[in-house]
């Protein structure tokens, strides 16, 4: 689908996974717009649709080839049939928000931005500096240890500074460089790793480090229960760092994939003070634009929440949010095309009540908790549920083919990787 001339504006999404087209679908229905999603390659969430105008760009590792690239695209697409029109530049995933805040001077001369700086992005993202900020605002963190794979020394210390930061073994490792290390190949990578030994830590430190990682690894406790303990809260800001809307989920299952490790597979939209509160906290501290989202995780043995990260843009599954009734393109374009969100009111806390799956029903029902399955089962009478590929407006059959097989594809994954209990 070509982008018509007569569109007031567009939105280029940087991506190609479920959240770009998410948010091309979010645009869609609220706007009628077609957006420009850049994905590295195509695949069917984005092929054969009728709502984007796909303009895949393999090479965006090579951030000056990639740049060339999208400034070449906002040169295009910036001519409207009535002259100069809006862009709006929106990433899919970490690297992409990296790439838009080195390249951000030159890249605002086609596109409006909403996105915060280099040094704002440094101290909510990298690892260490997050939970230095959780630790100074009295933000509940797991306890952690980070360390740097280029110290080979510090290896030997590890022992002595887990049990000091009270992270026992079993252990959660993750990177703290999420773009890096999604670049590195070795034997038994995942996205995330939890190790039961000393032995096993080391092994894994030392075939990420010879396998060219050399930024730090986060090591953290193994907070007890399942999937349905992880959390997550959505918030935006408007321009002058002032918390705007909020809205809340909590997980029902993951996905367990190694490549897809801890991404959500299904969510229920709900409302959670604890993490507004926390949430808009540090948001306030960092004086922050745009959308952010929080992943933590409801710690059985104290009650508390336990942040693990801000992700600085819309979560791959943000589309729990729009399901529910609060379509996030209208906050980019009234705050950022538009006059500013309305000064009433003054903060939005969504509280709708929605089931966001990208799982067939009869395979959500084996893994939804028992806490939650009277909820789950009304929101499903209620017609209260949704897939972010579902939509009505999409007519090629080879599309609804795609989404056919890929849904079903998921009674084997699961079976594999996760087995119900």
């Amino acid at each position: 689908m070509r982008i018509p001339s007569e569109q007031s504006f567009v939105p280029i999404i940087l991506g190609g996974d479920i959240g770009s087209y998410s948010l091309a679908r979010e645009f869609h229905q609220e706007y009628g717009a077609i957006s420009a999603v850049v994905p590295s390659v195509m695949t069917g969430i984005v092929d054969h649709s009728r709502i984007l105008d796909a303009r895949p760009f393999a090479e965006q590792d090579n951030e000056a080839a990639f740049l060339d690239f999208v400034i070449s695209l906002g040169r295009e697409l910036a001519a409207g049939a009535g002259g100069p029109r809006p862009l709006l530049l929106l990433g899919g995933a970490d690297q992409h928000i990296r790439f838009i805040a080195r390249n951000a001077e030159r890249l605002r001369v086609w596109f409006t931005v909403p996105y915060v700086g280099e040094e704002q992005l440094d101290r909510a993202t990298e690892k260490d500096a997050f939970y230095e900020l959780c630790r100074s605002l009295d933000i509940p963190f797991p306890g952690t240890v980070v360390h740097d794979c280029a110290d080979h020394a510090d290896i030997e210390a590890l022992p002595a500074r887990l049990a000091e930061a009270s992270v026992p073994l079993p252990a959660i490792v993750k990177p703290s460089d999420g773009v890096a290390w999604g670049q590195l190949e070795f034997a038994g990578k995942k996205k995330v790793h939890t190790v039961a030994t000393e032995a096993e830590l080391k092994d894994l430190i030392s075939k990420a480090t010879e396998a060219g990682y050399a930024g730090t690894l986060v090591i953290q406790d193994l907070i007890p229960g399942g999937d349905s303990g992880m959390h997550i809260a959505t918030f935006f800001s408007d321009q002058d760092g002032k918390v705007r809307f909020a809205s809340c989920g909590r997980v029902i299952v993951e996905e367990h994939a190694p490549g897809a490790l801890g991404n959500s597979a299904a969510i229920v939209a709900q409302p959670n003070d604890v993490a507004i509160e926390a949430g808009t906290k540090m948001l306030n501290e960092l004086g922050w634009t745009g959308f952010s989202m929080f992943d933590m995780k409801l710690d059985p043995r104290d009650g508390s929440y336990k942040f693990f990260e801000l992700n600085p843009r819309l979560g791959r599954n943000h589309f729990y949010i729009s399901a529910a009734g609060a379509n996030v393109s209208r906050f980019y374009v009234q705050e950022f095309l538009q006059d500013g969100l309305p000064e009433e009111p003054e903060f939005e806390e969504f509280q709708n009540e929605h089931l966001y799956t990208i799982l067939p029903l009869r395979l959500l029902r084996r893994y939804v908790p028992e806490d939650m399955k009277e909820k789950v089962e009304r929101l499903i009478s209620s017609k209260s549920y949704s897939h972010p590929l579902f939509y009505r407006k999409e007519t090629d059959p080879r599309r609804w083919y795609y989404i056919l097989v890929s849904t079903m594809n998921h009674y084997r994954k699961f079976k594999r990787h996760y087995p119900a209990p």
